[in-house]
This record gives structure tokens, sequence and C-alpha cells, in this order.
């Protein structure tokens, strides 16, 4: 009887024998499954051997009489047919993917909401930062009785025909301003009237003559009837309108360019400059007003950069000409002049007067 321990040393040595005659005992080792297989890890091509089918059975082989085959005392047919291919599986065994845990997101402070850049065309109570209802009031009292005076007859038209479609174009962009301005007068609810009445003025007074001074005078006295209180029953009248549409442009420059010109050749000496403090207040605040009016992107050019460019340094040289009044300095006046006029003249260079 064969120990347990004898058993193991056995199958071990006939496994060693059976490997090294690699696979003798079937007459040769097997072929590799392919041309060019590669090894198991090694990205190298393996060239297959070739089988030896003719090659003698060891003589360490006994066959018992029932044709059954041992090495030693071990079966033969207890071993693979093929160790070699078993030793070198070429099957590969896909890794699993690493686990990777995902990190939440960095928490990222909250970014403030943008400022909302205000337009010409919607500033709302921006407006009140440019001007006062009280002089909005003034510069409407004031066209008003200009009106009055232009119109008495077909000669004063005559006379005041181009002065009437500046008046037009003003009250036309001063009720557009009175619609949004957070401050109130009697006739805002019907602004929109004032608006396009001051555009049908601007449109009459083109010409000379009978029929534009009574288009003129028509569209006058409509203007006057809704300062009056008297509300058109026209309910046709778009509730708002851009300010390219309704305020012509080339007036709306006209009264700047009034303002300028008043300033520059009245106010040349400190003694003035103190003596006309309002009135220099009023006529800057109407430039840097209409400056900002001029800046809506319903007028042609009005996205261009050198455009916008001149129309601020219009518009920051009339503001600080307010600030020199209240601060009653009269160099900051002179500074600011001198930025105004030249904002106008770059202007105009490039577009003209309209």
């Amino acid at each position: 009887m064969i120990s347990l321990g004898d058993g193991c040393r056995k199958f071990c040595a006939g496994l060693v024998a059976c490997v090294a005659l690699v696979g003798c005992a079937n007459g040769g080792p097997s072929t590799p499954a392919g041309e060019g297989k590669t090894a198991a890890g090694s990205g190298t091509k393996v060239k297959p051997g070739k089988a030896k089918s003719n090659e003698p059975v060891s003589s360490a082989v006994k066959v018992d009489a029932d044709g059954r085959k041992w090495l030693g005392d071990i079966p033969v047919d207890v071993f693979f047919d093929d160790p070699l291919a078993i030793v070198a599986d070429s099957a590969k065994v896909t890794p699993a993917a690493p686990t990777t845990t995902e990190m939440p997101a960095e928490p990222t402070p909250d970014k403030p909401a943008p400022t909302a850049t205000a337009t010409a065309g919607g500033m709302g109570s921006n407006w009140k930062d440019l001007i006062s209802i009280d002089q909005l009031q003034s510069e409407t009292k004031r066209i008003r009785n200009h009106l009055t005076v232009a119109l008495q007859s077909g000669g004063t038209y005559n006379g005041h025909y181009k002065e009437l479609q500046v008046d037009g174009a003003v009250l036309a962009a001063i009720a557009n301003i009175i619609v949004d301005h957070p401050e109130s007068v009697t006739w805002k609810p019907n602004a929109k009237y004032i608006r396009d009445y001051g555009l049908d003025l601007s449109e009459a007074s083109k010409a000379l003559g009978k029929e534009a001074y009574e288009k003129s005078q028509t569209a006058a006295e409509k203007v006057t009837a809704v300062l009056d209180g008297n509300a058109p029953s026209d309910d046709n009248i778009a509730p708002k309108r851009p300010f390219g549409e309704v305020a012509h442009r080339a007036g709306v420059m006209k009264r700047i360019e009034k303002a300028s010109e008043w300033m520059r050749s009245n106010i040349a000496t400190e003694g003035k400059f103190k003596s006309e403090l309002e009135q220099i207040q009023n006529e800057a605040t109407m430039i840097a007003t209409l400056g900002t009016v001029v800046t809506d992107e319903s007028y042609e050019s009005a996205g261009e950069e050198d455009y916008k460019g001149w129309a601020k340094n219009l518009v920051d040289g009339a503001r600080e000409a307010v600030q020199s009044t209240q601060d009653q300095a009269f160099p900051k006046f002179q500074s600011a002049i001198n930025k105004i006029n030249k904002a106008c003249q770059d202007c105009h260079a490039s577009y003209g007067n309209g």
C-alpha cells in the first residue's frame, strides 16, 4: 500500500517529468491557437512551434493489460493533455475599473448680479439724476412762450420757422422723458400727445409759406391745449415710441449747440459766471439731458464706438459744468466748456449736424 506522503511525492515527480517531456504521453505539444498570438500580459507576439507527432513515447510510461498508460504508480490520464497551454493560458482578465468617488464641486461664491445699464429709451429713475421735473417744466414753458411769439402771423413764422423745428424736436424728447421720469406733472398722463404733436411741429415747419405756417400753427395749438389740461379724444396714439422716431436729432443737437454757444459767448469772466449760476446750471443740464437722449439706440450710428465716445464726453462736460456752479469754481467751468466744445467739434467733423 502506498502511503499519502509517498503518493504526493510520486505525483509531483510525475508532473515534473510530464512537463519536461512536453506532452510526450499524447504525441507532442499542442500548437498555439494562431500565428501572432500574444503571451498574456507581454504584448509580444509568440511564434508557434512544430508538432512532433512521430516522437516515440518515453520508456518511463507503462501500458497495462487494459491499454491504460501509467507513469510509475500514477495513471497518465490524470494529467492535462497540454499542460504548457494551460500554464500559458493567454486569456486576459480585464481588471475592474478603479472606483472613483466623485468629489462634490467646490462651492463658488455668489456672483453679484450685473448692474443694469440704463439707456436713453428706458432710463426710468435715472432721468432724475440728470434733470429735475422743475427743469423740464421750465424748458417746456420756454418753448410754449416761443411758439406764441413765432406763430403770431405768417411773417413771424417765416422769421422763426427753423427755430420751430428745434422746439418740436425738444418737446418730443421732453415728453418721452416725462413718461419715464419718477416725478410727475399735471400733463404726464397725456405726454404721448405732446410727443407726437411735437413731431408734427418739427415736420410742418420745414418750409416757408402759408401752408407750412398753418400746419405749424395747428400743431402748436394742440400742444397748448394738452398743456392746459385738455385731453385729446384720439386713442390711436402709441403709449411709447423711441426717441429716434419722434425727436429729430438735428433739432435736438441745435438746442445743445444753442446752450453751448450761450455759455461760451456770455460767460467769459468770473464775475459773469457768478452772476449767472442758475442760468448756467439750466443750460448745462439741458446739454447733459439731450446729450443722453441722442445716445438712444434708435438713432442711426448711436452704436458706433466713436459716436458713443463723443456723446459721453459731451455729457461728462455738461455735468462738470453743472458741478462747477455748485462749487462756484470758474476754472472748472472753463475746463468743462472746453470739453463740451471739443466733443461737439469732433462729432460734427465725422457725422455732420444731423
